[in-house]
């Protein structure tokens, strides 16, 4: 099959967008597929079969050259010439189509309609039941080594935040529940692995609550830096002020032995499962309640970390990416091959794959 994988965010960008592309990219050409890329993220190195910030003219080349367009996070710049070419389009979705307060702006519902043209798939279910659309729910896949290390006692480290430092994230949350933990007399120490413009501010934060010595800003990390790291740490807290979709490192913290503590929203009870603890989206106390509660109960977190090897099973790679082949070939059977619509050929393909994923 000849796939045409579109990603406005690719690396040498971090991300988990970025990282989802190209761990699909490299596994559909492992299984034999053709495989170009197509991002508007430049880059000073050239890569053979990616195609970086394309004029329409390459692109709509591309679209030609494809038996199916696979767009990784939902973009009009993709989406338009992919539906003008009459080419069978599969899009993933990474987040909500809205605004934090739940509206939508009319651009949001535009991605909306014209994904109604394809096949849609999301990264959890909660998302797949908000769509407008039937859409199937395929998790992230695990792309790092399951390798639970040292014990939940025996880490020198107590949380750790990974990710952009950006409003959205909620990472002023974790400090103000360490600032609860300290008047409590409880101390711990925290990692906050990852860089952005709310840097400054979050430092700020911390020296004003006191908090300098307890936590450390790390700054960007490279993944071979990232599972080192989360293994010196008990938990990984993720603490978003939004509908987190599904990170990736949720399953970078489990995947590391960590036993997650996350916002009750979006995707991330999901990704969280029987691993971990979730609280309500922005409350500090209930943060500061969960974090103290697993350092007074060893037993709990235990119980935790020895769920974390099935639960993340499920989402091997290989699994994953036999499902997405599986929605590609059916999809292009009903779309091309029976002559169906894009709308028509996308229910029939949700209603057939449907299931436990």
């Amino acid at each position: 099959m000849k796939i045409l994988l579109t990603s406005y965010a690719y690396p040498p960008s971090l991300g988990g967008l970025e990282l989802f592309s190209a761990i699909l990219r490299e596994a559909l050409i492992e299984r034999g597929h053709e495989v170009r890329v197509a991002t508007f993220t430049p880059s000073s190195e050239t890569e053979e079969g990616v195609l970086r910030c394309p004029s329409k003219a390459e692109l709509r080349s591309c679209v030609d050259w494809a038996d199916l367009c696979f767009i990784s996070g939902v973009s009009l710049n993709f989406q338009i010439p992919v539906v003008l070419g009459g080419k069978p389009m599969v899009i993933t979705h990474h987040a909500w189509q809205e605004r934090y307060d739940g509206t939508s702006s009319f651009l949001q519902r535009l991605k909306l309609f014209v994904c109604g043209f394809g096949l849609n798939i999301t990264v959890n279910r909660a998302l797949a039941a908000d769509l407008p659309m039937p859409a199937l729910a395929i998790y992230n896949p695990v792309h790092t080594k399951v390798d639970l290390g040292p014990g939940f006692a025996e880490r020198p480290r107590d949380v750790a935040y990974l990710g952009r430092l950006v409003s959205e994230k909620g990472v002023p949350v974790l400090i103000n529940a360490m600032a609860r933990l300290h008047e409590r007399g409880i101390g711990i120490s925290a990692s906050i692995l990852g860089e952005g413009p709310d840097r400054a501010a979050l430092e700020h934060q911390a020296a004003a609550a006191g908090l300098s010595e307890n936590i450390r800003f790390t700054g960007r990390l490279n993944l071979s830096q990232i599972q080192g790291e989360l293994a010196q740490h008990r938990m990984m807290i993720v603490p978003s002020i939004y509908k987190e979709p599904f990170p990736m490192a949720v399953l970078e913290g489990l995947a590391a032995g960590c036993v997650l503590i996350a916002s009750h929203a979006g995707g991330l009870p999901e990704g969280v499962g029987p691993c971990g603890i979730t609280f309500p989206m922005r409350e500090d106390q209930a943060l500061a309640d969960a974090i103290a509660g697993l350092l007074a109960n060893p037993e709990l977190a235990r119980r935790y970390r020895d769920a974390i090897p099935a639960h993340l099973d499920t989402m091997r790679l290989d699994r994953i990416v036999d499902r997405y082949i599986e929605a590609f070939e059916t999809f292009l059977n009903y779309r091309v091959r029976r002559g169906m619509s894009g709308r028509k050929a996308a229910r029939l393909t949700v209603a057939d794959l449907t299931r436990e994923s």
